[in-house]
């Protein structure tokens, strides 16, 4: 099934979870934060199955000045 991450056509599996889907896409495990359908995820439900259409923002912590 394809989701939207970042305004780029993924596909993945049925049953892949928030978690999974990062982890594939070489996050690193902390500094980011994601949304999905324009809502917030926390990490406590990155455990959250995916659906077919699902768009998906994800931010990365930068460090600077």
């Amino acid at each position: 099934m394809i989701v939207v991450v970042n305004e780029q056509k993924v596909e993945v599996d049925e049953g892949t979870t928030v978690a999974v889907l990062l982890e594939s896409l070489g996050y690193p495990d902390r500094g980011v934060a994601v949304a999905m359908d324009d809502v917030v995820v926390p990490r406590s439900r990155w455990g959250t199955t995916l659906s077919g259409g699902a768009r998906l923002e994800v931010l990365t912590a930068v460090q600077g000045g």
